[in-house]
């Protein structure tokens, strides 16, 4: 492959915990902006209004996939993309979460790159407050999501809330049946944990890894985790 024709892109992972409308997350936001080559963002617990977007996301192209509506509020996970959305398919779990009765989202979409290549993306957060066997049976149904993927270049990526080592199991089992690799930053350690298991992760196939790093914030309780793919 000539070197002309490989794209490069930066990626960003983060659950901001609801944050996205406070200045403490703007002024962060626009802070790794400035710093960091962000072309595709995967963002979990997003809140937004139903007026409009706020400022700071107006220069991507978005799509939203909504678990719960309150206060002229829409929340769910959220992909911001410098690429066109070019499809996109939505998802809900159908297994509400104990205590507080929501459900979580996930979001596929497909993005052409300026080559001309296709990468998809599946965004999500996956369902916490269940017995293991629920979280088994919804992340089944992510299975049958990735497994529709037909693209070469797939990213998955969020707050799968694999606390325990058996939900992480599972996970590795669901990835690695469709070839995906996971991303492991140096300073993984800085990842969101419960009980010493990181729960935000990235998985990928079909492009190369260049570098990736977590980057410590204090606008939610996880950090965001920013990588450089290209796609040769």
């Amino acid at each position: 492959m000539k070197e002309r024709d490989i794209y490069r892109f930066g990626f960003l992972c983060w659950n901001i915990q609801k944050r996205s409308l406070s200045a403490e997350f703007q002024h962060t936001f626009s802070h790794l902006l400035k710093n960091y080559r962000c072309d595709l963002i995967a963002l979990q617990e997003v809140k937004v209004a139903h007026a409009g977007l706020p400022g700071h996301f107006q220069d991507y192209h978005t799509a939203l996939s909504c678990n719960f509506e309150r206060n002229g509020h829409r929340f769910g996970v959220m992909t911001l993309s410098r690429l066109p959305i070019a499809q996109k398919t939505l998802f809900t779990t159908k297994v509400r979460e104990a205590g507080i009765a929501t459900r979580k989202s996930a979001l596929l979409s497909r993005h052409t790159l300026h080559n001309g290549k296709r990468v998809a993306l599946l965004n999500l957060h996956a369902i916490n407050f269940v017995p293991y066997r629920l979280f088994a049976k919804e992340l089944n149904r992510i299975r049958e999501l990735i497994e529709s993927v037909e693209e070469e270049s797939f990213i998955v990526a969020g707050d799968f809330n694999t606390w325990s080592a058996k939900r992480q199991r599972l996970l590795e089992k669901v990835t690695e049946k469709s070839n995906l690799v996971r991303l492991i930053p140096e300073n993984s350690k800085d990842i969101k944990s419960i009980l010493g298991r990181p729960l935000d992760h990235i998985y990928y196939r079909g492009l190369k890894a260049l570098s990736s790093i977590v980057i410590d914030t204090t606008v939610s309780d996880h950090n965001p985790i920013y990588a450089r793919f290209s796609d040769g």
